[in-house]
């Protein structure tokens, strides 16, 4: 009796994180970030060792996913830059750095499904390396190296993957 009543409880708690929604992410005056669920809950996430904020948070299009970017000093800048796109779901979270370059930009696509970031070196003028990734496993979908040299508005040839002009028309999160 007492064994079916503690896995009763698991598996309600099981059910509750995996339809776990998303209502509100946002930045707090401590550089903080806080999240709300759909159920009221407040979750501070920690961070990472070396890391001194967080920048662009937002929930997909299905409120099942939340992603913010984690900031990290830099020798050479006076602010802090993007390393890592970090998504929550059903309780995790998976944390996305492609090619070790600062993410300047990212966007949810599919519905939430996917996460899009484009990253560039800090300085400099160097071709945009795009990713495509599954949002829940973090695992890479499709990549894009643009042309070096190419003309910035080459973006929008129709040979260029769509989620790649998605998140090169999103707004700059910093």
């Amino acid at each position: 009796m007492l064994i079916a009543r503690i896995l009763a409880m698991m598996i309600a708690c099981a059910s509750s994180v995996d339809a776990q929604t998303f209502a509100r992410a946002m930045l707090d005056s401590s550089a903080g970030l806080r999240i709300t669920t759909s159920t009221g809950q407040t979750i501070v996430p920690e961070k990472d060792s070396g890391q001194v904020g967080f920048a662009a948070p937002a929930i997909s299009a299905d409120h099942r996913r939340v992603g913010w970017l984690a900031l990290y000093p830099n020798c050479c800048t006076s602010y802090p830059i993007p390393l890592k796109l970090v998504v929550r779901t059903a309780g995790k979270e998976r944390v996305i750095d492609g090619a070790a370059l600062p993410v300047w930009r990212w966007v949810f696509v599919d519905g939430g499904r996917r996460v899009a970031i484009r990253q560039t070196p800090v300085h400099g003028d160097a071709p945009a390396h795009y990713e495509l990734r599954d949002a829940d496993s973090g695992k890479l979908v499709e990549a894009y190296d643009a042309l070096w040299g190419a003309p910035a508005d080459s973006i929008k040839s129709r040979h260029v993957p769509r989620w790649v002009r998605i998140v090169d028309e999103a707004k700059p999160p910093i």
